[in-house]
């Protein structure tokens, strides 16, 4: 009995052992069993616009290199900056993609190749507003994307073209009358469409700036560079300023106002205007001594400054007027036809066909100003006060905006207009460099009401100095009425007319320059019924001076 009792014992001792044995160890040896497989930092990654994020290897045991990124499309997230195990990844615009990163060991001779996938999700960013800081109104672009970037933000005030490498940029159809545009790209070309509240041209590649717009204001401060109006385009004013500078217009049967120039420089104007078209009203300041007009366009010449002036074909029944004593115009002409030279005392002196280089001078008495300037002579309101010899050229035509909204039925019974200038230019020059006082007021046609809108001061403004060999001769300077005003008692459904005058102002010392008047056409507050507003927005010109 006890020989099988040790028996029993022996097998259940027998039987444990052997279940133990098929037991899991303590400590089990896993490493190469179940070893992470390399992968990438993550697998989906959420981006703003312009976000970016750096992709890295982990789990990167057996010395996997990166030889290859691809995304499945560009335009919403991009790659760049890869090495051997990271690559940069930026979100571009709103959408999805995905990049694949291909992967390669020398560590195994078989399964050394790998292609690893992130799927990206580009949001547009959601800018957080700092109560605290001021509202940014100024932008510097540097890429077509920006531009446009910043032509849609409302905010905006003043946009600054200035990539840093050769960059052009297209400006699509739209209106601005807020924003005021710098091109400073001395390595693009632009093309502009749209219509801002000003235009200034710091730097521009030689070949082209393209103006497709209509009633744009442009100061061209490059020191050369070609200005293309193109077929049906239109420009109130091109302002050139720079000393030494050699600026090209072209007028591709476009038309141009007025060219201001302000400075001894190379003017070439080319091209063709409009069948019917005026002539381009070309002014030279007193700053423009010795500058060149080079011309076969029809133009309408008004000089300050002793000039040279070539007319080639295509020139024909163009003019010069020269506006003050001790200057001269050196003038050739190769049209078909005689030139008119008009000295400052009104007599003329015609330049015949083939003429070169004749040289007509100014006589020692001068006329009353004008239309166009004011200033030069004394009012007559104070004979003891030397006459004023500032002068205020304007552009040939200042365009207003005119809106409002108007409760009535004959007439206005509660109403209000708003009357804005679109920032035409004036240059000031003289001895006083004083400022100039202006009045604009409403009449209606065969109605008996009429109203003073507006008046006031428009002084120097010191940011825009003409110089002259470093000398301060003039400023430049804008008008720029906001005024909104009761139509109390004014007629609906009538014609109105704007008249603006503007006179250089009276000082101690000084007389006051004559009156400049220029009168718009005409406008008309829409009838309504006397429960309803009736909004209303119309564009003004002053085209007639007087």
């Amino acid at each position: 009995m006890k020989k099988n009792l040790i028996k029993k014992v022996f097998a259940v001792s027998l039987s444990i052992a052997m279940a133990c044995s098929l037991l899991p160890a303590a400590n089990p040896v896993t490493a190469s069993a179940a070893a992470p497989y390399v992968s990438l930092k993550t697998t989906f990654k959420t981006l703003k616009v312009g976000q970016k994020y750096k992709m890295t290897l982990k789990n990167n045991t057996v010395s996997w290199k990166i030889k290859k990124v691809e995304t499945t499309d560009k335009t919403i997230a991009t790659v760049y900056g890869k090495t051997t195990s990271q690559v940069m990844i930026k979100g571009k615009s709103e959408g999805r993609a995905t990049i694949r990163v291909h992967l390669k060991t020398s560590k195994r001779k078989a399964n050394n190749t790998k292609t690893l996938r992130c799927r990206v999700k580009v949001v547009t960013a959601t800018p957080v507003v700092d109560p605290t800081e001021p509202t940014k109104t100024d932008a510097t672009v540097t890429t077509q994307a920006e531009l446009d970037a910043a032509l849609k933000d409302t905010k905006i005030t003043k946009i600054t073209i200035k990539p840093a490498t050769a960059a052009n940029f297209v400006i699509a159809q739209g209106s601005y009358p807020n924003v005021d545009l710098i091109v400073d790209a001395p390595q693009s070309d632009v093309e502009n469409s749209a219509t801002f509240k000003s235009i200034t041209v710091e730097n521009i590649k030689a070949e082209t700036f393209t103006e497709k717009a209509t009633g744009n204001t442009f100061t061209w401060n490059a020191a050369k560079g070609r200005f293309v109006v193109s077929k049906g385009a239109s420009v109130k004013s091109v302002s050139i300023t720079k000393p030494s500078s050699k600026v090209s217009i072209k007028v591709e049967e476009g038309t141009v106002a007025t060219i201001n120039v302000s400075a001894k420089v190379e003017l070439v104007v080319e091209g063709k205007l409009p069948e019917g078209a005026p002539a381009i009203a070309v002014n030279f300041t007193s700053a423009a001594a010795e500058a060149k007009i080079t011309t076969a366009v029809k133009v309408a010449v008004s000089t300050y400054a002793k000039i040279a002036a070539v007319f080639e074909k295509g020139a024909e029944d163009s003019t010069i007027k020269l506006e003050t004593t001790n200057i001269s115009a050196t003038v050739t002409n190769n049209t078909t036809k005689i030139i008119e030279v008009t000295k400052n005392d009104s007599t003329k002196q015609p330049i015949a066909v083939g003429t070169q280089n004749s040289t007509v001078n100014a006589t020692n008495t001068t006329t009353p100003v004008t239309p166009g300037t004011i200033g030069g002579s004394s009012s007559g309101s104070s004979t003891n006060k030397t006459p004023s010899s500032d002068k205020v050229i304007t552009p040939s035509a200042l365009q207003l905006i005119v809106s409002g909204s108007s409760f009535g039925v004959e007439t206005v019974t509660r109403s209000s207009l708003n009357i804005w200038s679109t920032n035409e230019q004036f240059v000031i020059s003289g001895n006083g460099l004083r400022a100039v006082e202006y009045t604009l007021s409403a009449k209606a046609v065969n109605k008996n009401w009429s109203k003073t809108i507006a008046t006031g001061t428009l002084k120097q403004n010191t940011d825009y100095p003409i110089k002259d060999e470093n000398k301060i001769v003039g400023y430049y300077n804008y008008l720029d009425i906001m005024n909104v005003t009761s139509m109390s008692n004014a007629p609906v459904g009538t014609p109105i007319t704007l008249t603006l005058t503007l006179k250089v102002k009276e000082t101690d010392k000084l007389s006051a320059g004559p009156v400049l008047t220029g009168t718009t056409n005409e406008f008309t507050i829409p009838a309504s019924t006397a429960d309803k507003s009736i909004d209303f927005s119309t564009k003004l010109e002053f085209s007639n001076w007087k």
